[in-house]
């Protein structure tokens, strides 16, 4: 499929840098340069943009794309040999799902070439659109957002009801996770709906409490869908919900390096932002900074998985009292990052997932780990 169809090219004489920007070493020269020279089966990673909100709860975010770039561009280059091009904004279609397509199609494309995308929104039903490019494989998506943006029952979709049409129309979603949640926008019965779905959730004081401790939950995902309403309004006023907390600045770009890092994602949308509602831009300063971070951690990111030849990995055996087997940890000599083993019931299909070093040690203490649980019960699910 040709993508070209679907773009419509950046013109980056319309992105001014500013006067404290060097040019030669921003990310708009590096990225100009490549548009002219780098072909797209060379490039690694690339950014596109979509000017969609017409299912947004409140409508102005399809401005953000242009105004994201606007600040991406002044910002360092990271690398002059960066394999990263901006193919520009996806043509909006004449219906709303015509732009949902029209995504699905482009991701799919990208994905398939080997290209991981990153989605300058537009309202956040666009990670529908997203999704759609996994209909043949399973896949891990993962939120980050101030609240659960499901609403049992409703059947029409917006950027506040997109999890439903997720849910219940994508068969090869896997896992789940919402990550920054605050309680107080989340009722009990959401609560235990998300537990019988399988998802796994992380309170906005959680990941505070350790954000080294939400990077596994990132490197297993696939699609990551980022609202900038789960930073708070301080930080970022160009968001209709508005909350006095959230997020911290640093934290959201934090989260932004270790998504980028995250071994196995392909596809990651930043949403919700609304420019005419910001102050001195300062929101789509931040989202840029988020989405630079990003770029940082894709381009110094350390692949590795074990599997096969483990010699780049310490592995533990555990006995528990309760599991016939015992549980398989490992952990890397290089980066330190942890995961295990889980095996379905008839021991036929194994998997390993990522973890943290608080489940190895709850493990040693001969309690089971939440997580082990949870991707137990979806793979047994799975196998049958």
């Amino acid at each position: 499929m040709d993508t070209k169809l679907y773009l419509k090219p950046v013109d980056f004489s319309k992105f001014k840098l500013t006067p404290w920007t060097q040019a030669k070493f921003s990310l708009g020269t590096v990225l100009e340069k490549n548009q002219l020279k780098l072909p797209l089966d060379k490039a690694e990673l690339v950014l596109v943009g979509v000017e969609e909100d017409r299912n947004a709860v409140i409508r102005g975010s399809a401005k953000a794309p242009n105004k994201i770039r606007q600040h991406l561009y002044n910002l360092n280059r990271i690398s002059p040999r960066f394999k990263v091009l901006d193919l520009g904004n996806i043509k909006v279609g004449k219906t709303v799902n015509d732009t949902y397509f029209a995504l699905r199609d482009v991701c799919s494309s990208l994905v398939e070439q080997g290209k991981t995308v990153v989605v300058l929104g537009g309202s956040q039903d666009l990670t529908f659109g997203i999704t759609k490019a996994f209909e043949e494989n399973l896949f891990n998506l993962a939120n980050i957002d101030p609240k659960f943006d499901f609403k049992k029952g409703v059947k029409s979709i917006n950027s506040e009801t997109y999890l439903n049409f997720i849910i219940e129309k994508q068969p090869n979603l896997y896992a789940q996770t919402i990550l920054g949640y605050q309680n107080y926008f989340v009722d009990g019965l959401e609560l235990d709906h998300s537990y019988e779905l399988g998802a796994e959730v992380k309170r906005l004081g959680e990941i505070r409490y350790d954000m080294n401790n939400i990077e596994p939950y990132l490197r297993d995902a696939d699609v990551l869908s980022f609202d900038i309403n789960a930073i708070r309004l301080l930080e970022a006023p160009g968001q209709y919900f508005g909350s006095p907390n959230g997020l911290y600045a640093e934290e959201a770009c934090q989260i932004g390096h270790y998504a980028g890092m995250a071994d196995q994602l392909k596809v990651a949308g930043f949403f919700n932002l609304i420019p005419r509602l910001d102050r001195e831009d300062l929101s789509s300063k931040l989202m840029a900074q988020v989405i630079w971070h990003f770029l940082e951690g894709f381009y110094f990111k350390k692949s590795e998985a074990p599997g096969g030849n483990n010699e780049n990995f310490n592995e533990f055996l555990l006995e528990i009292d309760d599991i016939d087997l015992p549980l398989t940890f490992y952990q890397s000599q290089k980066t330190g990052r942890w995961w295990m083993k889980i095996a379905d019931e008839e021991e036929t299909k194994e998997h390993i997932i990522s973890c943290t070093e608080e489940d190895y040690r709850m493990a040693a203490q001969n309690e089971i780990p939440d997580r082990w649980w949870r991707n137990i019960r979806k793979l047994n699910r799975l196998v049958k």
